[in-house]
């Protein structure tokens, strides 16, 4: 009798042991957006007004400084008044580039990033604001992992009270050291957009939901701990050289590296981010807390989505994504130009211009387009090899060109897909 209740206490602790854990419990999805500035200029510190924010977007998470960029150390000081009035949860970033963290023998060496992000927090609370939270965005090595997991932890010990973040790489999600890495700090946000350098060989992609999901699926199996997504509202432009070498991305700027050839774009294709969103909405990945998203839209930005198109995403909807062309005929003589009514950056569009009653005579093309000889009484005005976006509610003259009389009929159009370059 002994022996049996000993069996089947046995069998008890065994299947004890072997219980499933619950799954965890979807708690909702917040909303954070970085402000990623390195200037503030009036219109910037004015735009920080609360009605100007999307309502959705509950934190901000605020650029205190760069080094290891090619560019020595570089702190930001942000405006702290205008950020305290939002209303928002604050927390501090700093961007730290591989150029003077590698190649010493204490590599990663962070300590020139460190120091910025304790200067920019010492301003913030002097300014009256409560930053509870850090992250640090460093584009690690897979072979350094251990090493930068050793370097947070001497760093968070040096601040206990601070939660301390770091942005995530889908590569390194099966590299050995990010479980030690993750572990070193309080939380971690998955990049899914802009995580591999751009080919000219095949189409440049910012973010693909396909991808997203199955890195956000990888993180959540081989971790089991609470993290954020961080998702684009920004484009890019990939330059290349004639040979196909990759020279660059290029943002905000309208300078493009020397010897560009050609370029391809990388807008953050509002479709694919929405069906991000909505699956995170879904609940289909309950550890996914939050999405942290790049960037917050200011006044003047031209490669942005704009605060409104930022809020319609956030909604669940599709950004529109088409520009119109606009005819101004005087007799003979017809300008086009296109317009972008939508909230997002749109590629320079090849148009199409069609016309009766009148004979051909010349024709000519603003920068960023081409144009041929006519096909019969039709006109094509192709992209440049070097074109880049249209910003939201931009309009720019694409060309012209002059009939031998007023036509008796005129039309244009944007050609629905892009012309092969």
């Amino acid at each position: 009798m002994c022996r049996l209740r000993l069996f089947l206490l046995a069998c008890l602790c065994v299947g004890a042991g072997c219980r499933r854990e619950e799954p965890p419990t979807f708690q909702g999805l917040s909303q954070s957006a970085y402000v990623w500035r390195q200037g503030w200029d009036v219109a910037a510190v004015a735009s920080l007004a609360p009605g100007d924010l999307p309502a959705e977007v509950g934190e901000l998470i605020v650029l205190v400084g760069e080094c290891g960029l090619g560019h020595p150390p570089r702190a930001v000081r942000p405006p702290w008044p205008q950020l305290l009035a939002t209303g928002r949860r604050v927390s501090l970033v700093v961007r730290m580039g591989t150029g003077s963290a590698l190649g010493g023998p204490q590599e990663p060496n962070l300590q020139e990033g460190f120091t910025l992000l304790n200067v920019g927090l010492a301003a913030a609370r002097t300014a009256g604001l409560t930053i509870t939270q850090v992250q640090v965005d460093f584009d690690c090595p897979v072979r350094l992992l251990s090493a930068y997991a050793e370097r947070l932890q001497v760093f968070k010990r040096a601040a206990p009270a601070l939660a301390v973040t770091i942005t995530a790489l889908p590569s390194w999600l099966q590299a050995p050291g990010c479980e030690q890495l993750f572990k070193s700090v309080d939380s971690f946000t998955l990049q899914v957009h802009a995580t591999q350098r751009p080919s000219a060989k095949e189409p440049a992609r910012l973010v693909s939901a396909a991808e997203a999901l199955r890195w956000i699926a990888q993180a959540e199996s081989l971790y089991h701990r609470p993290f954020r997504v961080a998702l684009p509202s920004y484009a890019y432009v990939a330059c290349y050289a004639r040979s196909g070498t990759f020279l660059g991305v290029r943002a905000e700027s309208r300078e493009l590296p020397a010897g560009t050839a050609y370029t391809q774009l990388m807008p953050a294709e509002s479709l694919e981010v929405a069906i991000i969103l909505m699956t995170l909405k879904s609940g289909r990945h309950p550890l996914v807390r939050g999405v942290d998203w790049f960037r917050l839209p200011f006044p003047g930005d031209r490669q942005n989505w704009t605060r409104a198109g930022l809020g319609q995403i956030v909604r669940g909807e599709v950004l529109a994504a088409r520009c119109s062309v606009e005819l101004r005929s005087q007799g003979a003589l017809t300008d086009l130009a296109v317009y972008n009514p939508t909230e997002q950056p749109l590629p320079l569009p090849p148009v199409l211009a069609r016309w009766s009653g009148a004979s051909w005579v010349g024709a000519d093309a603003a920068a960023g387009w081409e144009v041929a000889p006519p096909a019969g009484n039709t006109l094509r005005f192709t992209v440049d090899p070097r074109a880049g976006f249209l910003a939201p509610g931009e309009r720019r003259v694409l060309g012209w060109f002059r009939l031998t009389q007023a036509a008796g009929s005129l039309t244009a159009e944007v050609v629905s897909e892009q012309l092969s370059r």
